[in-house]
């Protein structure tokens, strides 16, 4: 089988274990359609797709990947783009909501297509969703609470709360960038794994 390109390779196997397209695109949580395509040789299987369809043919990535033609996942190292990303978050300012949705299309753009994306994108995201549902759900709360007369916030110290909540949000998107720059892993802490 090594001298097989990779799309014959998973055809060949979906087969020998007896497989429908549509039970491996099931168990290997990837798209039909994406899948259709890697078979006929449209669609290269890059990063997670790939570790996702190894895992479903219970077969190691190495054993589809070594083949006699080099087909080697052409994932491009842009440190660039990484930086760019998570300063996306700093849209916070300018555009409601602009936190999440900036960096969730360029997540979603980029995630296999260059290196790192597809982690800190997950981090970013989950970080700042957290960070929306925190800063947000006090405003909405102090709003409500003011309908029934029992003030949780008052106006004159929810104001300066979210004031507050937003620089400390800009200044550790800035605190990560510096870290993205020095080419730390882990640059943001675990927070809601709402994304995974």
């Amino acid at each position: 089988m090594s001298k097989l390109p990779i799309s014959e390779q998973i055809r060949t196997l979906r087969k020998s274990k007896g497989l429908s397209q549509e039970v491996l695109a099931e168990n290997a949580g990837i798209n039909l359609r994406t899948l259709q395509r890697i078979e006929t040789g449209n669609v290269e299987p890059r990063g997670e797709t790939l570790r996702m369809l190894a895992q479903a043919l219970e077969v190691s990535i190495e054993a589809l990947t070594s083949t006699g033609v080099d087909n080697t996942i052409a994932i491009d190292e842009d440190p660039g783009f990484l930086k760019l990303m998570n300063l996306s978050a700093l849209t916070l300012w300018f555009i409601p909501l602009g936190n999440v949705f900036i960096p969730l299309a360029l997540w979603i753009y980029r995630k296999d297509r260059i290196q790192g994306v597809r982690e800190l994108g997950k981090r970013i995201l989950n970080f700042q969703i957290t960070w929306t549902l925190i800063t947000y759900g006090l405003a909405y709360l102090s709003m409500f609470s003011s309908f029934t007369g029992d003030f949780l916030l008052g106006p004159f110290a929810l104001l300066p709360l979210m004031l507050l909540l937003f620089v400390g949000n800009t200044i550790f998107i800035i605190l990560t960038h510096r870290k993205i720059v020095r080419g730390d892993q882990n640059v943001y802490p675990i927070s809601l794994k709402l994304i995974s």
